[in-house]
Parts: structure tokens; sequence; C-alpha cells
């Protein structure tokens, strides 16, 4: 890198309030750390990985700002902000400093262009707000107490109820006169106390640590495969106080412990008890890609969730993993707690789901009498959701935009065949384009594979709730494609042209179009389309959206 060239990159923006100047190398896993010299120059003072980095910040950051210290310099948030034109964003946290005290500083972080590739700019300044306030500790010591006394009676609660449970189990097999009906109360148990230890980590930990004094038990395991020992050691200290923590350094060492441990394991030995995989992509020897044609060849991913962690972001990459049946993708560099919590998440989600199989199995005779008033129960609560959301006020607005751009299409292009029958069907089933969305989890990644999953969701919604042929054949086409760009950018299936067809067009342009008037005025948002978005677009809808200006003002 040059690094004259980057130091007077950094110069044009910084001031003399500035400290702890940093800037990130993503592409390259480098920070460099700026200092000014006895001279007063500015200079590269060091250069560390994104993971050393990681381990020096936590240090001096205070721990109740840790998280959004590091999720201000998420790539995918900064490059979002950066298609908005909003180069520079700030977070405001609490630094250790040399007198044993807090205070308040503010990072000033920068995300441009240096040498063809885009860098963290990363400055702090001193705000001068001392953190020493003995009413603000005294509040957060209160809570914390209330918090702790919440979660006592909790667990107490838990436990209690789990007990009692457990107890009419047992009585229920004891008026049997020794016949058992029930075909595995093992499995009821087991799942009664996975409830318990699932809502309460703390307790979780303490029968886990319990139990590994019992013979033959193996506290659950996680497997983290890379090549990087930095990587490995710093995924270890994330979740060694929950699992045991298995490293293999590429992926044959990884097959041949699958092999050991799930595929065959050896005769008269406990096997490890993984529950879950951490797979870096690029490793020398056997990278992961090896290792995910294993599990695919042995049914493995059934039996074990796997998480890639990997530097390598490009489409073809991500395209590639998502044909594999993995439940997350990390970036690297990445944040610890969110690692933290999205891992445990799938993976403790994983392990209830295996548990609870035998209890659906034991109770399907009950279920199936209870099915059918479900169903209708389900199918009123979707049916009030999606007349929520075509009569609500987004979405009326919404409906004017698309019957405004197909009246206007369908008058100057007779090509397009949008007679009134299908405008009116394309108008109705408009705004349930992402429908889908109301059965996915919150922080979902938004993957191809997520959007798949959501369109899979949407059809089975509107198959529910639309009676129309019409009306439910447009609404499909809208849900399968909507998210597809006429350039070939779009998701999930990157298709081009009319490929793609003309009513998930007409709402796609209609949707960014309601998306940027909650910011913009409408000529303004209008204009932005047309000069910086056109390309993405079919030229004859651009056509139709410029001849609409007066209307789509006047909504």
């Amino acid at each position: 890198m040059n690094e004259k060239g980057l130091i007077e990159q950094v110069l044009r923006i910084i001031n003399a309030n500035y400290s702890n100047i940093y800037v990130v190398d993503i592409p390259m896993d480098k920070v460099y750390t700026f200092g000014f010299n006895l001279a007063n120059l500015l200079v590269i003072k060091d250069t560390m990985t994104y993971t050393e980095f990681i381990d020096m910040a936590s240090k001096f950051v205070h721990k109740d700002e840790v998280s959004q210290y590091f999720d201000a310099l998420s790539l995918n948030k900064l490059e979002s902000e950066a298609q908005k034109g909003n180069n520079e964003t700030k977070v405001k946290y609490r630094k250790l400093c040399e007198t044993g005290e807090y205070r308040w500083f503010v990072n000033i972080i920068n995300y441009l262009p240096f040498e063809g590739r885009k860098l963290i700019f990363m400055m702090s300044e001193d705000v001068n707000e001392r953190l020493i306030d003995s009413e603000e500790s005294n509040l957060k010591l209160e809570e914390k107490v209330s918090k702790y006394k919440k979660r006592i009676a909790s667990e107490s609660e838990s436990v209690s109820q789990a007990v009692v449970e457990i107890n009419n189990l047992l009585e229920n097999m004891q008026s049997m006169d020794g016949a058992i009906k029930m075909r595995d109360p093992q499995a009821v148990i087991n799942s009664i106390f996975n409830r318990v230890s699932a809502d309460h980590p703390d307790l979780n930990e303490a029968i886990l640590n319990k139990m590994t004094s019992i013979v033959n038990y193996k506290k659950p395991a996680i497997l983290i495969v890379d090549d990087s020992a930095i990587i490995r050691n710093s995924l270890k200290r994330i979740f060694s106080n929950e699992f045991d923590i298995i490293m293999a350094k590429d992926g044959a060492e990884a097959i041949e412990l699958m092999k050991n441990n799930i595929v065959s394991p050896k005769e008269n030995t406990v096997p490890e008890n993984i529950v879950g995989v951490l797979l870096d992509l690029i490793m020398p020897v056997c990278d992961g890609f090896k290792v995910l044609d294993y599990m695919r060849d042995h049914n493995l991913f059934s039996k074990l969730p796997v998480a890639i962690i990997s530097g390598d972001e490009t489409r073809e990459t991500r395209k590639r993993v998502y044909e594999y049946d993995i439940v997350d993708m990390l970036e690297k560099p990445f944040n610890t707690e969110n690692v933290r919590r999205r891992i445990t998440k799938f993976i403790n989600l994983h392990i209830m789901s295996n548990n609870l199989q035998n209890i659906v199995d034991i109770q399907n005779e009950e279920l199936d009498k209870k099915a059918e008033k479900n169903n209708e129960n389900v199918r009123l609560i979707i049916n009030q959701i999606v007349e929520n959301i075509l009569n609500s006020k987004e979405s009326t607005r919404l409906k004017k935009m698309v019957r405004i751009l197909a009246i206007n299409l369908a008058n100057k292009f007779s090509k397009y065949k949008l007679d009134p029958h299908f405008i009116d069907a394309l108008v109705t089933g408009c705004p349930l384009y992402n429908i889908g969305a109301i059965a996915m989890s919150d922080d979902m990644v938004i993957t191809s594979q997520s959007i798949k999953q959501e369109i899979d969701y949407g059809l089975t919604i509107i198959d529910y709730t639309l009676n129309d042929d019409e009306v439910k054949r447009v609404t499909e086409n809208i849900v399968k494609y909507s998210c597809e760009m006429y350039d070939g950018t779009g998701y999930p299936d990157n298709l081009k042209g009319m490929d793609i067809p003309i009513e998930a067009q007409i709402t796609n342009i209609a949707v960014r179009l309601n998306q940027y008037t909650q910011t913009k005025s409408m000529v303004t948002a209008i204009k932005h389309i047309i000069e910086k978005d056109a390309k993405r677009y079919n030229p004859d809808i651009i056509t139709a959206l410029n001849d609409s200006k007066k209307e789509l003002k006047e909504i």
C-alpha cells in the first residue's frame, strides 16, 4: 500500500482535536494506527489485524458501549450510508483514560476510497464529559438489583413448573399399573429440562457443569475450522463458557473429526457431542467447500448447523455457499457480541428442535384432533393481517402510484397488454410484495437463501388468503420477482429483462419511489430514480415514470 498517500488522505480529514486515529483495510485484514512523532509529523505507528484491534479496543472501551462501538464499523451499514451520500458517521462511547476514569469520546468514521478500494478512517474526539456521576451509578445499581430479583423469581417459577410436570408424568405412569402407554417418557422429561435451560442460560450452564461429572456425558461442543490461530482462539474465547471447543486448522482435520464423532464413531469411546460448526472457506490442504461436500454426502446438515465465517464476500462465493444447507454466513471482520448472539441462537434452536421432535411424535394423535381448529384460527389471523396491510395508509399510497404507472405504460406501449382487469389485479396485489416478511425473524441476515424463504412464506400466505385466480396469479409473480432488477443485479436469481414479469417490474419501481418519498419530495425522488437508478429498470417504465410526474406529484 502507498503509505505516503494514505497519510496524506488522513491529513485531509483530521483536525487538532482528534486522537486514536485508525484506518481499517478490510480486504487486507489490516488496521493502521496513526500518530504524531516528535517533529509533529503524522506517521503510521503500528499495523495489526482486525482481530487484534478488537482485542485491544475491547480493553479501553466501556463494556456498555462495546457493541455500538464495533457496530459502527459494520461494512454493510457503512456501505448503505455511503449509497445515501453520507460517508461520515459518528458513535459516542466512554474510554478508559490513564487516570483510571472513563471520559466520553466521539468516534468520527469516514468510509472513503483509496487506491481503488474503500477504507474505514476512524478518529476519536474528546467531548469533555466526565462519567463520574453518583446518582447515575445508583440508578444503574438499582436497575441491576431489580433485574436480578426478577431473574431469580423467573427461574424459581420455571424450576417449580418443571418439577410439577415431571411429578404428574410419574403419577400417570404408576396409575397405569406399569403399562406405560407413552412411547418415550424420557423424551418428555428431557424436553421439560431443555425448556427451562433454554429460557435461563445461567441455569443451563449450572446444569451442564453438573452433568459433566456423570460418566459418558459430553458437554455440547462447537467445531471451529479455520487456518488462522488468531481467529480460532478469538472464537474459542467467545464460546468456551457455554460449549466445549474443538478446533481444526483445515478441512481435512474437520472431516476426520466428523467421521470419528458422528459418521462412524469408534467402539468403546464416547464421541464428542458436536452441536454446531463454524467454518472458514479459504484454507490450505482442504478448503471449506470440501467440508461442505462431505457433510452433504453424509446427510450431516440436519444434524449439524453450519455457519460460514469468511472474508470472501463476492456474489459468486455467496451464491455457491448458499447451495448448501447452511444456517448463516458471517463477514470478517466480525463483531464479537453479534457472533455470540447469532451463533448461540441457532445452535440452541437446533438442539431444542432435535429434542422436541420426540415430543411431537408422542403428541401426534392429540395434535391431529386440534389441527382442523388450529388451521382455521391461523387462517383467520393471516386473513386479518393481510387485510390490515392492504388497507394501510402506506399501501393505499403505493396502489395509487402503481395504477398511475401502469395506466401510462399501457397507453404508451401496447406490447405489454395491460388491460383494465390486469391493472386492477396488479393494484390489488402490489402491497403484498413482501408479505412473507411477517413470518421472518427481525434480525434475520438478508441473503439469497433468506429471500427465497421469505418468498416461500409469502406464496403460502397468498394461497391461504386470495380467492380471485387472476389476482392470485399476479400477486404470486409480484412476490416471487419484485426483488429482481431489469439489469440482472437483483435477487434471488439475478433475472434480467423480460424474464421478470411486468407486474413485478412496475411494483419494484413503485416501492422504491414510495421509500424515497419518506425523506424526499416526490419531484426529487423521481429525479433521483431517473438520473441515478434508471439503468436498473426497464427503459419503458422509466419513460412512463417521467410522463407521470404531474399525476404522481398530486398523491
